[in-house]
């Protein structure tokens, strides 16, 4: 009990609390002055409790005070060199009130551009991950198809999605097609080379076992090669999204007119660092909860591992 109330976190925690009563250069010298602190407030007080809900448990304890600490430190200096001292350029480095007050106020935009980048986000990555699951389990199915195609995937797969995201926002005639094209050439490579791999990973002696019953073809690929894969799967899920994710946000930087990207892009042609860095700090929210209901998920519904 103890060291759930004396620790780093709930120190930083309070002494972030502290700096909100001292004199702030910022208000008084930017000409925007200090926005109220209720929404930074609010955001601390959720990483608290983010915190206190890791302590109770045992494995991510650890990890939990870690990452809380890194978080409470940054947020600490943020505040007192910004908001309290104004030592830094108040341009690109503003206050942190200021930068969480945009949720506030710019709440609907920012949920307009969230959804509308969420649907291209799981369409494209749903159509890439059942193709390439599909397609590259038969092609590692069979040798000579593998031989011929793998080859031609892997020097496919080496070009960077970012490299001809512009060309495609150009060429392709709506920005929701482009945006899904990028998404879908981004994951599919990858996750069809996997699949093949995956294929080729499976003990012979399961496949013999399944010959054996007389299943037939398409049943041991659909039936027992993809679910015997499916911890695979999952776990490349993260760096599919990743990569999803930042390929959609360049898109939506060049071409787009709404979406998490666009929102960033939007702000820095006005020089709005302030909704710019908001946009940024969100984007990071989202992948990480994102993340998380891939573990949720593979805990929940994937039983096996090998």
């Amino acid at each position: 009990m103890k060291k759930r109330i004396f620790n780093l976190p709930n120190l930083l925690f309070l002494l972030i609390l502290l700096c909100f009563l001292l004199p702030s250069k910022y208000a008084s010298e930017m000409r925007s002055g200090l926005k109220s602190p209720l929404v930074f407030g609010i955001v601390l007080v959720l990483i608290e409790l983010g915190f206190h809900l890791g302590l109770t448990k045992i494995k991510k304890r650890q990890s939990s005070l870690d990452i809380t600490t890194f978080v409470f430190i940054f947020l600490l200096i943020w505040e007192f060199c910004v908001s309290r001292l104004n030592l830094l350029p108040y341009i690109f480095i503003p206050a942190p009130e200021n930068v969480f007050y945009v949720f506030l106020s710019d709440w609907k935009v920012i949920l307009t551009g969230f959804v509308n980048s969420m649907i291209l986000i799981v369409i494209g990555m749903v159509l890439a991950g059942a193709s390439s699951t599909i397609l590259g389990t038969l092609v590692g199915w069979n040798d000579r198809l593998t031989k011929a195609i793998y080859p031609i995937a892997k020097a496919i797969s080496t070009v960077p999605a970012l490299i001809y995201t512009p060309y495609i926002v150009l060429i392709v005639p709506t920005f929701r097609m482009a945006s899904l094209c990028v998404i879908f050439l981004s994951n599919f490579w990858g996750g069809f080379m996997g699949s093949i791999n995956n294929t080729a990973f499976v003990e012979q002696k399961i496949i013999n076992a399944a010959k054996i019953l007389n299943l037939s073809t398409p049943t041991i690929l659909f039936k027992i090669i993809i679910p015997f894969n499916m911890p695979r799967l999952i776990n490349a899920l993260p760096i599919q999204l990743a990569t999803a994710l930042m390929t959609l946000t360049v898109a939506e930087m060049l071409g787009a007119d709404s979406g998490m990207g666009y929102y960033v892009r939007f702000s820095l042609n006005f020089a709005n660092y302030t909704k710019a860095i908001a946009g940024i700090i969100f984007i990071g929210l989202v992948v990480t909860v994102l993340n998380s209901l891939i573990d949720v998920t593979k805990k929940h519904y994937i039983k096996w591992n090998y």
